[in-house]
């Protein structure tokens, strides 16, 4: 019967789960527009890499604050506004992003360096506010 790894990122640090082959959801197959691009043989010995460094990590990555809890950048102060005739929840959200340094809510403009960050088991370049890119 056997089962299947199930590997997937947690404040961005990967971590694993097996699954039994019969769970109900896995007779079907329902697909995603990103299942292809994560399921190629590169992204997934970087997904097994990314778990063997998450588990050796000696530290464990700080919790996200939650979006709904950061109306400004925790950086440049700036509040969250979609500039769009269209505003939507979902515009919104896409304006905010987390640090995986720090775990806070940032703009785009506050977060546009990417490093790796060992302690925490992250070993592929993730998005990093500026004030913790500069304590790095």
């Amino acid at each position: 019967q056997g089962g299947v790894m199930h590997l997937y990122p947690v404040h961005g640090v990967y971590t694993a789960a097996w699954v039994a082959a019969d769970f109900p959801p896995l007779t079907s197959i329902a697909l995603a527009p990103h299942m292809i691009n994560d399921h190629r043989g590169r992204e997934y010995l970087a997904a097994l890499r990314g778990l063997r460094a998450g588990r050796a990590a000696p530290r464990t990555p700080p919790a996200w604050a939650p979006f709904r809890d950061g109306a400004a950048c925790a950086v440049c102060s700036a509040p969250f506004v979609w500039e769009s005739t269209c505003r939507s929840s979902a515009q919104e959200v896409c304006a905010r992003h987390h640090c995986r340094a720090c775990g806070r809510v940032v703009c785009g403009a506050c977060s546009a360096h990417e490093v790796c960050l060992p302690d925490f088991g992250i070993v592929e370049p993730v998005r990093v506010c500026d004030a913790c890119a500069w304590t790095l």
